[in-house]
């Protein structure tokens, strides 16, 4: 038997809440699930708890067997009594290696400052039964305990991870200062880490199967999961395999699979800003799914509208790949319904992705610039999986802002509201600024997790909510 990791790349938030916690969205649509005391799920309905704390999003990890007949992936079947042993390597780097002035504007090794060893928080922990406690992943941070998340097994033998606290702080004395820069404070550091997900399975009778290796990034809460990004990680990574030969990009793109995802990201943008472009987006489905000649200034126009987040959004750029998709749908060059895929394993790949901003790598939110490196993802069968043998943990998020909260408040003119809301809507249609009132850096460390989260309401609507009543105007 062969088995893998889905999703190869999986994404956990963190999230201030001492307990409670939602399993990040697994498909199309969802919201993401809580799980009750007797194992059952339910669709996550708030997104902080009763005390205005935000919930942190956990990331799952499925094993899936793998046919070398050519049959798709399919969750794995285990016999009565395999033991399943998951190990979780991660680490945080920011404040450990030789930085750069600015964050990088391409691929750039990591290289590790000997003075300052003591910063590399690694932490290793394992986990091989359901009916275990969380396992910490602590590590240390000039001799001080830092906690990078938690790992737990659930009743079907899945790993589930869950993010650190959002803590950022310096142990110096006095205080090293914070604001001058927001990508490097020295002596800063925060509990967001990256890392290798393995998992071992011993049946009886046979020698134990090392599952392909999965990775996982831990990054900042999303401040409005009701929006997505228009451009993700998916569609970035997308392109590099086109580029790089991996896979062949379709010349007739498929309009729920290329385009419906790409229009809708950008008409909900109406909900995290107020630029106008975005609410005169059409989201007249069937009109759009129709390619019909006289619907050819429609998809003219709404194309357009799409390419103008290019201006709307700092940083930005659609990849090749969506404008050619834009350019064929437009001419009513395109094909209806989706591209038909692996099943479940494509799925929990696409959903973890598609959850994440993929600009502006500025230096981004869930990992940097060198996620377009070609060379540390495995190109043989391009599955959207990393080579953990030429990574180290805390590779993808080294060069990410320090501390996190710091990017927060840089990107407040727009860099990625889908995620950093520039405005948040109220209950009775009007907008406010959703970061209020006016934080400076270290306001932000200690009342980021205050902030509002746009969100769905149980009428239907998309609102600010659970924002803490103390938090001011």
């Amino acid at each position: 038997m062969k088995l893998a990791i889905y999703p190869p790349l999986g994404i956990a938030r963190l999230g201030n809440s001492p307990d409670e916690f939602f399993i990040g969205p697994e498909e199309a649509g969802s919201p993401g699930v809580e799980i009750h005391t007797d194992g059952s799920e339910a669709a996550v309905t708030a997104f902080k708890d009763k005390n205005y704390r935000v919930k942190r999003q956990a990331a799952r990890f499925h094993l899936f067997e793998v046919f070398e007949d050519g049959r798709h992936p399919q969750p794995a079947v285990l016999p009565a009594g395999s033991v399943v042993t998951w190990k979780v390597s991660v680490a945080n780097k920011k404040d450990a290696i030789f930085r750069p002035a600015g964050p990088p504007d391409r691929p750039r090794s990591i290289h590790m400052d000997p003075g300052r060893a003591d910063r590399l928080m690694h932490a290793v922990a394992t986990v091989f039964s359901a009916s275990s406690p969380p396992v910490a992943l602590d590590s240390t941070y000039r001799g001080a305990t830092v906690n990078l998340g938690h790992i737990r097994m659930d009743r079907s033998s899945r790993l589930i991870v869950t993010a650190a606290s959002g803590r950022s702080a310096t142990l110096s004395n006095p205080p090293a200062p914070i604001g001058g820069d927001f990508y490097t404070n020295a002596d800063w550091f925060d509990d967001v880490c990256d890392g290798s997900i393995a998992a071992t399975v011993v049946i009886a009778g046979n020698a134990p199967i090392e599952a392909d290796m999965a990775w996982l990034c831990t990054a900042p809460p999303d401040f409005s999961p009701a929006t997505l990004g228009i451009v993700t990680l998916y569609d970035v990574l997308l392109e590099v395999a086109y580029k790089s030969g991996w896979q062949v990009a379709h010349t007739r793109p498929h309009f729920d699979t290329d385009l419906r995802p790409m229009i809708e990201r950008a008409a909900l943008h109406r909900f995290v800003s107020t630029n106008p472009v975005w609410a005169t987006i059409s989201m007249d489905w069937a009109q759009l799914a129709d390619a019909a000649p006289a619907l050819r200034p429609l998809r003219t126009r709404v194309a357009s509208l799409v390419r103008e987040a290019e201006n709307a959004i700092q940083g930005f750029q659609l990849r090749d790949w969506q404008l050619d998709a834009l350019d064929a749908w437009a001419e009513g060059e395109f094909e209806l319904g989706a591209r038909i895929d692996r099943g479940s394993c494509d799925v929990l790949t696409r959903t973890a992705l598609d959850g994440t901003i993929g600009q502006s790598f500025f230096p981004g939110i869930e990992a940097g610039i060198n996620v377009v490196d070609p060379s540390i993802w495995l190109s043989n069968g391009f599955e959207f999986r990393l080579d953990s043998r030429l990574l180290e943990p805390g590779d993808m998020t080294a060069h990410m802002a320090l501390p996190w909260q710091a990017d927060f408040l840089k990107c407040g003119a727009g860099w990625w509201p889908a995620q950093r809301p520039n405005d948040a809507p109220q209950g009775d249609g009007t907008f406010l600024p959703w970061l209020r009132p006016t934080m400076t850096h270290q306001g932000l460390v200690d009342g980021v997790m205050k902030l509002g989260v746009i969100s769905a309401n149980g009428d239907g609507t998309i609102v600010e909510q659970g924002r803490h009543p103390g938090l001011g105007s």
